[in-house]
């Protein structure tokens, strides 16, 4: 007998890991809208992009949609999905009404230390 005929991949057991992923991200998303540092709708191609640094690299809109049928925790972070944007669950309002700056802290890992490094210091000065 070969290690094939006794290990088998789960694809559930790889299709939970991605949900992860995509859970994940959309937690960290929602937790800053909870917080108010960013609205609560978002662009989807940015979303997409957090999404996708998480290790999905050929992640799109369709398995977003896909992902929020079949789990409920995603449901429950989730107001509202179109092409254009993502609506989080909440009603707090955003400290910064500029997304863009997080889009460029997406695909830029640098920017996003540095704005974290400002964020801590403005924090100790107060």
């Amino acid at each position: 007998m070969r290690a094939a005929d006794f290990i088998k991949e789960d694809e559930d057991n790889q299709d939970r890991g991605d949900y992860g992923n995509i859970i994940t991200a959309l937690n960290l998303l929602h937790n800053k809208v909870i917080r108010g540092e960013i609205a609560s709708e978002l662009p989807t191609p940015m979303v997409i992009r957090y999404i996708s640094n998480t290790g999905l690299t050929g992640f799109t809109y369709q398995n977003l949609i896909a992902a929020n049928e079949a789990e409920d925790s995603i449901k429950s972070m989730l107001k509202n999905i179109t092409p254009e944007t993502i609506k989080f669950t909440t009603d707090s309002q955003s400290q910064i009404d500029n997304p863009e700056e997080y889009m460029a802290a997406a695909d830029n890992p640098e920017q996003t230390v540095s704005n974290m490094a400002k964020s801590a210091m403005k924090r100790r000065q107060d």
